[in-house]
C-alpha cells in the first residue's frame, strides 16, 4: 500500500511537471514556445483557420482549458468568447495579458496616438463610419461593452504585433512558469534571454528590410497592424473594415476604389478569410497591387524561434507587395 502511494505520488508529480501551457491564439503560442523550450509543451487553443473575433468554444476546448497548467490569453478585449470559461479556472492557472500594467500602458498610449493622428489628418476617417463602443478604464470587466463578439475596437489588443508588449508577455510567462516549476527556473531564464536576443536581432533586420518601402502608401482590410506599422514607420493609409469576419459590402467596395485612386495607394492587403472574388475584382478595377497579410501566423510552426519567424513573414508580406 505504501509503495502504491509513493508510485501514485511520483506519477502525479511527473504529470504536473510536464503539464502544458495553453495559449488562446497562435502568436501567443510563438512567444510561449520560446520560454517552454526544453521545459514543457506549448499548445494553442484556436485552430489556425479560426479568428478570435467570432470563435465558439467546443467541449474539447473546455477540457483543454481545464487540464492546462497555465492558460495564456490577451483578455476579454480580444477573446470575449473565453471570458466565462476563464472565470471558472483557478487564478494561479491563468495569465491575462491585458491585466499586466505595462502592457495596458502600451495599449492606452497607442489609443491616444491613434486619436491624435485622426484629429490631425483624418486619414482614417472612413473607419469612423462604424459605431465604436466606449473605451474602458482600468480593468473593470463588468463595465466593458465589446462589439463583434468581444473585440473592443477603440483599443488595439493585437499586442503580439508589438515587440515591446511581446517581450513583456514573455517575461510574464517566464515568471509564472518559474513559480510553478522552480526546478526549471535556470532553463526558463536562459530561454527568456535567448528570446530577447533573437527579437532584438530580428527587429534590426526588419527595420533595414522595410526602410526602402516606408514612404509607400497602402490600405488594409483589417485594422490590426498598428503596432507593427508604427514600430517600422510604415505608411498606412487606413483600413476598410473593423470586423474581419464580415466581408465588405458594395458601398464599402466603392469607397475602397475611390480612396485607392485618391491616395495613389501602392498596395491593398487582404487576409486569408476574404473571398478571392472580392480581391480579384478590386485588383482588376483599380490596377493596384494586392498582397495578403496573416496576423495569426498560420504557416509558422511552434518552436523556440517561431516569434521572430512570424515577424519576418509579416515583413516579407509587406515588402513584396510594396516593391512590385
Amino acid at each position: 500500500m505504501f509503495k502504491r502511494t509513493l508510485i501514485g505520488l511520483a506519477v502525479l508529480g511527473a504529470s504536473v511537471a510536464q503539464a502544458d501551457v495553453l495559449t488562446s491564439i497562435k502568436p501567443l503560442g510563438f512567444i510561449a514556445s520560446a520560454i517552454t523550450e526544453g521545459v514543457t509543451e506549448t499548445k494553442v487553443l484556436l485552430p489556425v483557420t479560426a479568428s478570435p473575433h467570432d470563435y465558439s468554444l467546443k467541449p474539447s476546448d473546455v477540457t483543454q482549458l481545464q487540464s492546462a497548467q497555465l492558460v495564456v490569453w490577451v483578455g476579454d478585449g480580444l477573446e470575449g468568447f473565453l471570458e466565462k470559461s476563464i472565470e471558472k479556472l483557478p487564478k494561479e492557472k491563468v495569465l491575462t495579458l491585458e491585466d499586466v500594467d505595462a502592457i495596458d500602458d502600451i495599449v492606452d498610449k497607442a489609443s491616444k496616438k491613434e486619436d491624435k493622428d485622426d484629429d490631425h489628418d483624418h486619414k482614417h476617417e472612413h473607419k469612423h463610419e462604424h459605431k465604436h463602443e466606449h473605451k474602458h478604464e482600468g480593468h473593470n470587466h463588468e463595465g466593458h461593452n465589446h462589439d463583434h463578439h468581444g473585440h473592443s475596437h477603440d483599443e488595439d489588443w493585437h499586442i503580439w504585433l508589438s515587440s515591446e508588449a511581446s517581450e513583456l508577455a514573455a517575461e510574464q510567462i517566464a515568471a509564472r512558469l518559474s513559480e510553478q516549476m522552480p526546478e526549471h527556473k535556470a532553463k526558463i531564464a536562459e530561454n527568456l534571454a535567448k528570446f530577447k536576443a533573437n527579437l532584438t536581432a530580428k527587429k534590426a533586420e526588419i527595420a533595414k528590410q522595410l526602410e526602402p518601402v516606408k514612404a509607400k502608401g497602402y490600405y488594409t482590410f483589417h485594422d490590426a497592424y498598428g503596432y507593427f506599422e508604427r514600430e517600422y514607420g510604415l505608411n498606412s493609409l487606413g483600413s476598410f473594415t473593423i470586423n474581419p469576419t464580415v466581408a465588405p459590402g458594395a458601398k464599402t467596395l466603392t469607397a475602397i476604389k475611390k480612396n485607392i485612386a485618391k491616395n495613389k495607394a501602392q498596395c491593398l492587403f487582404a487576409e486569408p478569410q476574404f473571398t478571392p472574388k472580392v480581391i480579384e475584382t478590386l485588383a482588376k478595377e483599380t490596377k493596384v497591387n494586392v498582397g495578403q497579410l496573416d496576423p495569426l501566423g498560420a504557416k509558422v510552426q511552434l518552436s523556440a524561434t517561431a516569434y521572430p519567424e512570424f515577424l519576418q513573414v509579416l515583413a516579407d508580406e509587406f515588402s513584396q507587395c510594396l516593391t512590385k
